[in-house]
């Protein structure tokens, strides 16, 4: 077929100026003998195109009839698998951010509106001797702390993007969730339920029912004209089923307590481990998108540890100084990149700055682990203790600072508490955290830019 197709083409004639004399020679018009032509060139062309058709569809069939079957088979189902499997892993991503990040974040503000900003409060009213002042000053900051478990709620709901009905009954659930140990015993056992002035509560009970009832919440939050009903009503009784479900992380928190209770009161060896693992522990988890300060509070105001002030005072001041050794060594090592400014906002503000820059090379944190260690092992030799609110916040509006000489003041000598802390949170986390970071500028692990702050 292409042969006789190819002679057709060949012996088709080739309009010039010449042919059109021709035409009108041969009793044609121009315009007949131009159409003809075109007729005859588009035939050809149509035969060569049915050809190509042709032996395309059946070489494209011999491919399917090869591999088609096999290709559709597994690349398909590898691709759906694999589909899926992403899919989970953004939906993973996603909660844990939302629960672990966004919340834990809305927690901490809510702890420092509260429970830290009333625990300074005291702490200056302390200073102020005993009068009225000092007194009526002392009473603002019970209070402030008694409203931890509401700040918390206010804070989950807010970060989660709530309504504002949900908000304001967020304040309600926090701080039911904030006393619901003390809820179950008087539900299950019939006990009698008190609070006392100034009692806090527990920070991981008001996390838990504020997200759940908010989360619920938000289900319903404006999908009918009752929401001014429906909203503080519905959470206040989703409180009942909260209650329960927080007391199972009560529990843990509180056995994880006895845990470095047990080690601290072990010896001396073992305690000074413990101090080095607490002090680098709750370094990372400051510098990290979680809140170092909410989990402090929440194992500081466990059962067993107001049951074992001291002890936990003791972990307490390896905690701060763990937490002081990332901020402050941050500040030093990347002084070169951020100048006077960096060294302020990570000094006395967070280290918290750094991550994106951690994401792009771990490696910056080394120096700041490794004065972590150290300063966790000075402060439990120097005998340094700190309350539940500084533990886990560092040299952060010099909190840690202050909760240090809140908890050590009488306990140690005075020269022992000043030196303890700028030895602890000043000193050794500048020098050593600059020191490491220039050996390891040196050997090239760590680069001119790497703690570059955006």
């Amino acid at each position: 077929m292409k042969k006789n197709d190819d002679k057709n083409i060949e012996k088709s004639p080739v309009f010039d100026d010449n042919s059109c004399e021709n035409a009108q020679d041969s009793s044609l018009t121009c315009e007949d003998f131009v159409s003809a032509q075109t007729a005859d060139t588009e035939l050809s062309q149509a035969t060569i195109t049915d050809d190509q058709d042709v032996y395309g569809e059946q070489e494209n069939r011999c491919d399917q009839d090869v591999f088609g079957e096999k290709k559709e088979g597994i690349l398909s189902e590898y691709s759906a698998r694999e589909s899926k499997g992403k899919k989970a892993l953004e939906v993973v991503k996603k909660y844990c951010k939302r629960y672990f990040i966004d919340a834990f974040s809305g927690m901490a503000q809510g702890l420092f509106c509260t429970l830290i900003a009333g625990t300074i409060l005291a702490q200056i009213a302390s200073w102020c001797g005993d009068n009225s002042f000092a007194h009526v000053l002392g009473y603002i900051a019970s209070i402030a702390k008694m409203l931890m478990g509401a700040g918390i709620g206010i804070g989950i709901a807010h970060k989660l993007g709530a309504k504002p009905l949900v908000i304001f009954t967020a304040a309600v659930t926090g701080l039911v969730g904030a006393f619901s140990g003390n809820l179950v015993n008087a539900l299950c056992q019939n006990a009698s339920f008190t609070i006392a002035f100034g009692a806090v509560g527990n920070p991981i009970g008001a996390y838990v029912v504020s997200l759940l009832t908010v989360e619920i919440a938000s289900l319903y939050a404006g999908k009918t004209k009752l929401d001014i009903i429906l909203i503080p009503l519905g959470m206040m009784l989703m409180c009942l089923a909260g209650i329960f479900v927080a007391w199972p992380f009560i529990k843990l928190i509180d056995l994880l307590a006895k845990l470095i209770v047990l080690a601290i009161e072990a010896g001396a060896a073992v305690k000074i481990i413990v101090g080095v693992f607490v002090a680098v522990v709750m370094g990372i988890l400051l510098t990290m998108p979680t809140s170092s300060a909410a989990i402090w509070v929440a194992i500081a105001t466990s059962a067993t540890a107001l049951e074992n002030p001291d002890v936990f005072a003791i972990a307490g001041g390896a905690a701060v100084a763990g937490c002081s050794a990332h901020m402050i060594g941050f500040a030093v090592a990347s002084f070169r990149e951020n100048g006077v400014g960096g060294l302020i906002s990570q000094g006395v503000g967070t280290s918290m700055l750094q991550i994106p820059n951690i994401m792009r090379k771990p490696a910056i944190m080394v120096p700041e682990i490794v004065a972590s260690a150290v300063c966790g092992l000075v402060a439990v030799l120097m005998g340094l203790r700190c309350n539940a609110s500084g533990g886990g916040m560092g040299t952060s509006g010099l909190v840690g600072v202050f909760g240090t000489i809140d908890a050590s003041m009488g306990i140690i000598p005075d020269w022992q508490l000043g030196v303890g802390i700028v030895l602890c949170m000043f000193v050794l986390p500048a020098t050593i955290s600059f020191g490491v970071s220039e050996l390891m500028r040196k050997t090239g692990a760590i680069k001119y830019g790497d703690q570059k702050l955006d």
